[in-house]
């Protein structure tokens, strides 16, 4: 008989990693679920886990979120990292998982959202979610001049400061000091700080990948003023020596010279506050790590 109990993190974690492991990315490691789930600066995550006696069958994490517009804040609940053991699916355990899940948490979130797959996108619909209903594209962009303005790649840590960090209009995940530390602490990402001519800065967090074996410039997330985006993006591009980069269009940014590479797809529920039409959303909000 299956049963049903929270997570505890200090003798669970390493079935969980194991159980993990077995479908999705061997990526999954317990530094890695203890930094996403348990050092998150937004809350340490809830964890349900179906078990069949002592076995962990089946493991639902729902990790903590913040949105702000600089004025107000809304707390949301993000599910995660789903696994039903091989021998056990086919049983409900996803769906009781979830339900369960958010229910134990309701007076947690004001929002639910979620970045499903193909797969498990038709399971989240039935089950009364609805699609956020702004295009998420991504574009693979040329960049054809080299840029002599000012502009340099800076360590991360010196874009974690309030000048870039406000948010305004839009909702969008609240970017502090903390969040940037926890978020962008791997050697992956790069930081970029481009000065504009109305004495804000503009800054980048970016990391660099071959695409279509191309060395590429992936934006991962623009903070403070934008006004001057296209500029600095040409700066960096001299500075990395390569005229390609990959970004979302979320920010009304098109180029010419680019061509649509892939699409995300996020959907919310129990949206009380009515924000939903109203998030933006940044590469670094929809990568699959999280």
């Amino acid at each position: 008989m299956l049963t049903y109990r929270n997570i505890n993190y200090d003798n669970d974690t390493d079935e969980i990693v194991k159980l993990l492991r077995t479908s999705l990315s061997d990526n999954h490691t317990r530094e890695f679920f203890r930094w996403k789930h348990y050092e998150n600066p937004f809350g340490r995550s809830y964890g349900l886990l179906a078990c069949d006696g002592n076995k962990i069958v089946g493991v639902r994490m729902f990790m903590h979120w913040v949105f702000t517009n600089e004025d107000d804040q809304v707390r949301a609940i993000r599910p995660v990292d789903t696994i039903t053991h091989p021998d056990y699916r086919g049983m409900g355990i996803f769906k009781k998982l979830t339900l369960e899940g958010l229910e134990d948490c309701k007076n947690g979130y004001d929002l639910i959202f979620n970045t499903p797959n193909e797969n498990s996108l038709p399971g989240y619909l039935k089950m009364g979610w609805h699609k956020y209903n702004r295009n998420l594209n991504y574009y693979l962009g040329f960049s054809f001049k080299r840029s002599q303005l000012g502009g340099s790649i800076v360590d991360i840590i010196e874009l974690a400061i309030d000048d870039y960090l406000k948010t305004k209009g839009n909702w969008s995940t609240k970017k502090s000091k903390e969040f940037i530390q926890w978020r962008y602490r791997s050697n992956e990402y790069k930081g970029f700080k481009f000065p504009n001519d109305d004495g804000n800065s503009l800054g980048l967090i970016y990391k660099l990948m071959k695409i279509k074996n191309f060395r590429t410039i992936v934006i991962i997330e623009i903070l403070g003023s934008k006004k001057h985006f296209k500029n600095a993006l040409s700066k960096l591009c001299s500075l990395e020596n390569t005229n390609f980069f990959y970004y979302l269009n979320n920010h009304s940014f098109k180029y010419s010279l680019s061509i649509k590479r892939n699409s995300s797809v996020v959907v919310l529920k129990n949206d009380e506050n009515n924000i939903g039409e109203k998030l933006f959303f940044s590469t670094g909000d929809l990568e699959g790590k999280l």
